[in-house]
């Protein structure tokens, strides 16, 4: 399987939904595509098209991660993570899975150590941390509707990188 930042887009956009949509309880307001006026106050979210927000998670998500100096199932496990709970998270997890300290800045000894480490595994771990991420948030009156969703993703993409 590829796993190009353009491959990603594809999987990650049916999770996502191509619609616009305000959901209550969800704290991101209204989205489309992903993209939620939270995140992104400037946007104009009825309006949004899909190229747009293709061009939003490649400058804001998967250059932030450094997601072409990653190995390819390492990208996309991090870059997921940022998308649904921020690329300081997602960063953090990474720096957990690859045992560096974990200040959520993605610099040259994460970068180098995700190289110099095995690249489905610490996909995984990145994985199995959001699941116990989701599971607490679940706990939650709030976000116990989401939960199921959340964790069909997660499961979805360990199994899409294996």
């Amino acid at each position: 399987m590829n796993y190009s930042f353009d491959q990603y887009f594809r999987w990650m956009l049916p999770w996502e939904g191509k619609v616009y949509e305000n959901v209550p309880g969800d704290p991101g307001g209204p989205t489309k595509y992903g993209i939620d006026q939270r995140s992104h106050p400037t946007v104009n979210i009825r309006a949004l098209t899909e190229d747009k927000a293709k061009e939003i998670y490649r400058s804001d998500y998967w250059r932030a991660i450094a997601g072409d100096q990653l190995q390819t199932r390492t990208a996309w496990a991090v870059m997921d993570c940022a998308v649904n709970c921020g690329v300081r998270q997602a960063v953090r997890w990474l720096q957990r899975a690859l045992d560096v300290p974990d200040d959520g800045r993605l610099g040259p000894v994460t970068l180098s150590e995700a190289a110099a480490s095995p690249d489905g595994p610490v996909a995984m771990s990145v994985l199995r941390q959001r699941g116990d991420h989701y599971l607490a948030l679940g706990k939650r009156p709030q976000f116990r509707k989401f939960l199921k969703g959340w964790m069909n993703r997660n499961e979805s993409l360990r199994k899409a990188l294996t």
